[in-house]
């Protein structure tokens, strides 16, 4: 999981969880504050109606005349009303409590304040009683908001996060991208510093950067290595193939002389192949060819099918062009380009058995062109092949006679060119597929 979305998910779920915890927790909260804010109006209520009995005198709510009948007030929807009637004896009623009422035949329910108290030398009860209804009502708008407002905060967090996040990370996804993801070797590293304000991200940029130098400097120490022996190797055994020509040369050698000189040449040549492919490999490595050249790759594989054609006969092979459409590869290298697919042509004629056959392919599919090179023969080992791609160690197969360097070129050369390879093999067959990027 990418760094960016494992951000993207602690910062959601922590403040989901907490936003969770404050929405399971609302209804709680907004009645306490509900029912403080309905008593806090009731006592206000009755502070309102024992000012004005204070200045007007209780004929206002009940008259001298009929004394028992008290005063009574609902509004027009009930909810709220106020109750004031004379009482024999003075209650010890200074209190809140919820009462169900009975009104035109329907149950409602009051939060109501009880108070008595003594005016005039008689004794009265006032209540004053407000409808939890409304209360209710009240917390289920609120709480709707809350809810809608909580999904909007999630909705909008997470884009917000998302956008935070990605233009944090930017650097470091860049670093990873043109740095580090698509590097298969020292020299393919750009050592361009990455732009950002970000401490780590920079310290990080320039640790990668100069780790990278000190690796280049030990490879280019190995490849001059590599290089100088080849060539220092290719005099002796020049030498040594002059002496056994002349060799051969001489009259009167006898058979068993004749297959011992046969088998010193046949070494010999093993060798000069072998020191030939490593210079090849080292120049490769170096880029010491120019890319500068624009190949038509069709006219390529044209070429190489016409060239190879007469020793997959030889042998019996079908040699099966399907045709190749146009394209053309720009900065590349035409002699380099021809040398990666002959040497995918001749493993597959070399490897495949007599009357076998060979596919042979360029077409654009989608954003590439895909050359393919499909043969029915033994297959090659994956062990081989996997070796050969990271570049590790040639194997020797005695059996077959398989050393690996002409896929090891193959693969070198792939990667200077930028061509992408990809081998698939099997016991019933081999295909190498080369895409080419527009």
């Amino acid at each position: 999981m990418r760094l960016s979305t494992k951000f993207l998910l602690f910062n959601f779920l922590a403040k989901g969880i907490i936003l969770l915890v404050f929405l399971a927790a609302s209804p709680f909260v907004l009645r306490y504050f509900a029912i403080k804010s309905t008593d806090r109006q009731l006592f206000e209520k009755k502070e309102e109606v024992m000012a004005i009995i204070d200045a007007e005198g209780m004929e206002n709510f009940i008259s001298q005349e009929n004394p028992e009948l008290g005063f009574g007030s609902y509004n027009i929807l009930k909810e709220e009303y106020i109750l004031l009637e004379q009482v024999p004896q003075l209650y010890d009623a200074d209190l809140i409590f919820v009462e169900d009422r009975i009104l035109d035949d329907e149950s409602v329910t009051y939060r109501v304040y009880s108070y008595a108290f003594e005016w005039g030398g008689a004794f009265y009860l006032l209540e004053i009683g407000r409808s939890l209804q409304t209360i209710q009502e009240i917390e289920s708008i609120i709480f709707r908001i809350l809810l809608g407002t909580v999904f909007l905060f999630f909705f909008l967090s997470f884009f917000l996060d998302n956008a935070f996040n990605k233009s944090i990370l930017r650097p470091f996804a860049q670093i990873i991208d043109k740095k580090l993801s698509h590097i298969k070797e020292p020299q393919q590293f750009s050592y361009k510093a990455i732009e950002t304000s970000t401490e780590e991200f920079v310290l990080l940029d320039e640790s990668l950067s100069e780790m990278m130098r000190r690796i280049q400097k030990a490879f280019n120490q190995e490849r001059i290595f590599i290089s100088h022996a080849s060539h220092e190797l290719k005099t002796p055994i020049s030498v040594l193939q002059t002496k056994v020509e002349t060799l051969f040369a001489q009259e009167g050698l006898s058979e068993e002389q004749m297959d011992k000189l046969m088998d010193m040449q046949q070494t010999i040549q093993k060798m000069k192949k072998t020191v030939n492919a490593l210079l090849l490999i080292s120049k490769v490595n170096n880029a010491q060819f120019i890319k500068t050249e624009e190949v038509p790759v069709h006219e390529v594989l044209e070429e190489l099918v016409e060239d190879w054609e007469a020793m997959a006969a030889e042998k019996n092979i079908q040699l099966n062009f399907k045709g190749a459409e146009n394209y053309i590869l720009k900065d590349s290298n035409r002699s380099l380009c021809l040398m990666m697919l002959r040497n995918a042509l001749v493993n597959a004629i070399k490897y495949t058995p007599q009357y076998g056959k060979i596919d042979i392919e360029g077409r654009r599919i989608n954003k590439h062109y895909r050359i393919s090179i499909h043969d029915n023969g033994p297959g090659i080992a994956e062990r081989l092949l996997q070796q050969v791609e990271e570049g590790t160690v040639f194997l020797k197969d005695v059996d077959k006679d398989k050393s690996g360097f002409g896929l090891q070129i193959l693969y070198k050369v792939a990667l200077y060119l930028g061509v992408k390879v990809e081998i698939k093999s099997n016991s019933s067959g081999t295909v190498v597929n080369f895409e080419i990027n527009y």
